[in-house]
């Protein structure tokens, strides 16, 4: 026996042309959302429910669309927010990259005028050093 959800009247399953299959798959599935309705009933339901359907359908189509495009309009902020953020990463990027590249230039100069500077001494001690060696002078 299985119980209409609507009518709440018990029928056959035979007499409702239902296989034993559809009965006890039915019947396994009380009391988890799955609802069963009988052949008198079914008329009414899809009538009432198609009606009420449509309306909550409208109702839940528009209210879907307004927070999609609250989402959208909330997603492109944040890209637009992301994006100002990156462009700003890369200027100090670039700004970073430039002065560093000054900064090794500079080293780089410091270091050849220190290289010619060593190199004139050394050059100046080794002539009196040869000199001294020369006239054997100590």
């Amino acid at each position: 026996m299985i119980r209409c959800d609507c009518c709440e009247a018990w029928y056959h399953s035979q007499c409702q042309d239902l296989t034993k299959y559809e009965a006890n798959l039915i019947s396994s599935a009380e009391g988890k959302g799955v609802g069963w309705f009988c052949t008198k009933c079914i008329p009414e339901l899809v009538i009432n429910v198609d009606s009420q359907h449509q309306t909550e359908a409208k109702t839940s189509i528009t209210e879907l669309k307004e927070k999609l495009e609250e989402m959208n309009l909330l997603t492109m902020n944040k890209l637009n927010n992301i994006d100002q953020a990156v462009k700003g990463m890369q200027l100090t990027y670039a700004d970073a990259l430039k002065s560093n590249n000054e900064n090794i230039k500079s080293l780089e100069d410091q270091c050849s005028k220190l290289v010619e500077q060593t190199l004139k001494q050394n050059n100046g001690t080794l002539t009196v050093t040869h000199m001294r060696r020369s006239t054997n002078v100590i």
